[in-house]
């Protein structure tokens, strides 16, 4: 027996799968407005900013695991340029340099109000 589904039904379809979509869209955009705090918190911390002021330096996050955050450190001057990398571990609050030339990753100190900043942001979301 050969099912095939009427306009309508493929109407409905899509419109359920919009609205999925559409609910799905603000949970990201209201997390990616905690991510100010996390870049503080980055740079709070004794992550080595060489070659720029750390109120310089921003985030461009690669991936939010919903535990765990990965972000490029960059800055802006005439384009953009990458610092390095850093992982942070939202349960564990722990602040990782994962940048590409270390062979393992180097735990970093931080100013812990900003750990506290970003949880609160992120569960009110």
């Amino acid at each position: 027996m050969i099912i095939r589904p009427t306009l309508a039904q493929i109407i409905l379809a899509a419109l359920l799968c919009g609205a999925v979509q559409a609910s799905a869209s603000p949970l990201k955009s209201d997390r990616s407005q905690c991510y100010s705090h996390l870049t503080e918190l980055v740079r709070s911390s004794s992550f080595p900013f060489t070659y720029v002021k750390k109120d310089e330096a921003n985030l461009l996050i690669d991936d939010d695991q919903g535990e765990t955050v990965s972000a490029q450190v960059v800055f802006d001057t005439d384009g953009s340029g990458t610092i390095g990398w850093v992982r942070y571990d939202i349960q564990t609050h722990q602040l990782l340099n994962t940048s590409a030339e270390l062979e393992t990753p180097k735990p970093l100190s931080f100013d812990k109000q900003y750990a506290d900043l970003y949880e609160r942001c992120i569960s009110e979301g």
